[in-house]
């Protein structure tokens, strides 16, 4: 079916350009018998912009937008690192997001946990993450996992992901949905906080890195690091970091941290690129 009638012309940057808003999206999608994801990409294909992602545009192309739109990505933690790459990569169009957590939301995550409120305590963070993903975009499809990661599912949660996100914050875990990611030749973004710190490297197919390069054979977090606790700002600056370097991949650009590990020192404000 034509969804002509539903598109409106603007003046954007001194270029016309075909855009087309949510509630006629997803009217056009209705009529036509497909998903809101589907009819998005349609859309983009037609060079009608969504105009939901016209500020992504230009530092993204139609044939980038339409690779995030296309995507699926693995997010293991709806915390504090979880809940930043949630919002960020959902209003970026990602397509299709797929959430792990078997927590409750606690009064000791409101400092930090862009997802948790007040009237989130006690909830389970996969609900309040889909509910929140909902709320941000409509055309997005989400499936959630209430339950912990273990080598048993780790590998069929994975299966069809074009990128694991660790918003973990456990070694053990980590090790178990890298080498996952590892064995399925899916990229992995790892990032982890702990009081003024944090940190992210990102780890493809067929690169000889992996988390033993960060961690050694270490399988618990150090007792001085559980001490530290977390201030907000740095799940919230690592995790946008995460969705950059996420975005980057999916729309197949270079990753930036590659063999790499970024690593932050809030106290000082200074970055340092590490090799591994």
């Amino acid at each position: 079916m034509d969804m002509q009638h539903l598109v409106e012309t603007i003046d954007y940057c001194g270029r016309k350009q075909l855009v087309i808003g949510d509630a006629s999206l997803l009217r056009w999608a209705t009529e036509s018998g497909i998903t809101p994801l589907k009819a998005q990409v349609e859309a983009l294909r037609r060079g009608i912009v969504p105009r939901r992602y016209l500020k992504n545009f230009r530092s993204l192309g139609f044939a980038e937008q339409i690779k995030l739109c296309s995507s699926r990505v693995f997010i293991c933690g709806c915390g504090g690192l979880g809940g930043i790459l949630i919002e960020l990569l959902v209003r970026a169009g990602v397509g299709r997001v797929c959430l792990m957590d078997m927590d409750v939301f606690a009064e000791s995550n409101l400092n930090r946990q862009l997802l948790c409120g007040t009237a989130q305590i006690g909830r389970p963070k996969v609900e309040v993450a889909a509910e929140r993903i909902g709320a941000l975009n409509p055309l997005v499809e989400v499936k959630c996992f209430r339950e912990t990661l273990r080598p048993e599912n780790a590998e069929d949660r994975i299966n069809g992901s074009d990128l694991v996100m660790d918003a973990l914050d456990d070694i053990e875990s980590r090790n178990t949905l890298a080498l996952s990611a590892r064995k399925l030749r899916v990229p992995f973004i790892h990032a982890g906080v702990a009081g003024w710190w944090g940190q992210i490297g990102t780890f493809l197919p067929g690169t000889e890195h992996d988390l033993s390069s960060i961690y050694g054979n270490r399988r618990k977090r150090d007792v001085i690091e559980e001490e530290c606790g977390i201030l907000g700002p740095l799940p919230a600056l690592i995790g946008s970091l995460g969705a950059l370097e996420a975005i980057r991949i999916l729309t197949g650009k270079e990753a930036a941290y590659s063999g790499k590990l970024l690593y932050f020192d809030g106290e000082a404000g200074v970055f340092q690129m590490i090799p591994l």
